[in-house]
């Protein structure tokens, strides 16, 4: 008898190459998603515009049907971005992903996934992500949190050099479509309650988009590094505040006063 197959068993594979289409369309529709301004967007895609090709390869394998029992779990826990050339649109991507570390711990497995994509031979991103995946059920949340209307939102604009951004439920639906990230924790509230959450959570990666957001007042983004703390739920206000140092810029992503999303960048002044 053979052991269970586990997320240790994919390390090393590859996914890809897949070709990704970067069009005016889907990249209006993400800056709209991700209440980004559309008039900075026209000839390149915004930074956050990676995970819509990490997750072109990311899905197949957190979805990979020899592991679906461990993402009973599923954490993102942190991620890295850097862009060494602008995602132009129109383009072609082509992205390859790999594992390639996988770290278990007391049943629980700690997963690094490198994905790159590259278009007319230049490598426009490269990413590193970190997932917590188990096939342990978490304990049912203490309450359960009533979930806000379809359209029920916080601010979407800025103030007093803060940017402030918030997501109802239909914009979380918006940007699984934009984003290809379509996991049901952020859209589906008996799969989040059985995930061990209140109810159903924005995505990781919407509040990174935020985020840069934020840094790309700065300058241009060269490179970026989040990690994920703690949870920020549909309707509730969120608060991305920076501070810059040369060509250093941390960012924290706050909801009354707690730290949700912390992170730093690297940014390229723009040219006068």
């Amino acid at each position: 008898m053979t052991d269970a197959f586990t997320p240790a068993d994919l390390l090393g594979h590859t996914i890809g190459p897949v070709t990704v289409a970067v069009t005016p369309d889907g990249v209006a529709a993400y800056v709209a998603a991700t209440h980004d301004d559309p008039d900075r967007r026209v000839s390149a895609a915004p930074p956050g515009f990676g995970s819509v090709l990490l997750f072109s390869v990311a899905d197949a394998f957190l979805y990979d049907p020899r592991i679906v029992d461990y993402t009973a779990t599923l954490m993102h826990v942190d991620q890295t971005f850097t862009y060494p050339s602008p995602v132009v649109v129109p383009s072609e991507q082509v992205v390859t992903g790999t594992i390639t570390k996988v770290r278990e711990r007391g049943g629980s497995y700690f997963v690094t996934f490198e994905a790159a994509a590259v278009a007319d031979g230049q490598t426009t991103v490269e990413s590193t992500s970190t997932f917590l995946l188990s096939n342990q059920q978490a304990p049912p949340p203490e309450t359960e949190r009533a979930e806000p209307s379809v359209r029920e939102s916080g601010i979407n604009g800025s103030d007093d050099a803060v940017l402030l951004r918030s997501a109802s439920r239909n914009d979380l639906v918006r940007y699984a479509a934009a984003s290809r990230d379509f996991n049901p924790f952020h859209w589906d509230h008996e799969s989040a309650v059985g995930a061990g959450m209140p109810g159903i959570v924005v995505h990781g990666l919407l509040m990174y988009a935020w985020m840069m957001q934020a840094v790309a007042k700065h300058g241009s983004v060269a490179s970026a590094k989040v990690r994920f703390r703690n949870a920020l739920f549909p309707a509730e206000q969120a608060i991305v505040a920076t501070e810059v140092s040369g060509d250093q810029v941390k960012v924290v992503l706050t909801r009354d006063g707690e730290q949700l999303v912390t992170g730093a960048a690297t940014v390229v002044p723009y040219a006068e």
